[in-house]
């Protein structure tokens, strides 16, 4: 299987779920839907397809979405299977990744302005 999403890969996403994920966490399949399903959320947010103008972004622009979308989609899997680390490790990783998803859409907004 490839990866599915435009914004992020499946390597972008494990990277921010961190070590020790679940095997549901880290499963190819999952990690695409959890892509697109921030990549939609994404869109929504800022009003403008992300993923259908992709092409005609800088890669400064690419590399922030592949940040928000990935930090999204990690949101996600954590989410699917929080037991996976103790109770301060899960409610860490998700303040980090959701700061991290913020802070990138913050910046990301400016491009639909």
């Amino acid at each position: 299987m490839a990866d599915e999403g435009t914004l992020a890969t499946t390597a972008q996403v494990l990277l921010a779920i961190g070590e020790n994920a679940s095997a549901t966490q880290v499963l190819e399949a999952n990690t695409n839907i959890w892509i697109k399903q921030a990549e939609s959320l994404m869109s929504s947010d800022v009003g403008y397809d992300l993923v259908a103008n992709y092409a005609t972004l800088t890669d400064y622009w690419k590399q922030m979405l592949a940040m928000a979308a990935a930090a999204k989609a990690a949101i996600f899997a954590i989410n699917q299977n929080p037991n996976t680390w103790q109770l301060a490790t899960t409610q860490s990783k998700l303040n980090v990744l959701n700061t991290e998803y913020n802070e990138a859409m913050k910046i990301i907004r400016t491009l639909a302005d």
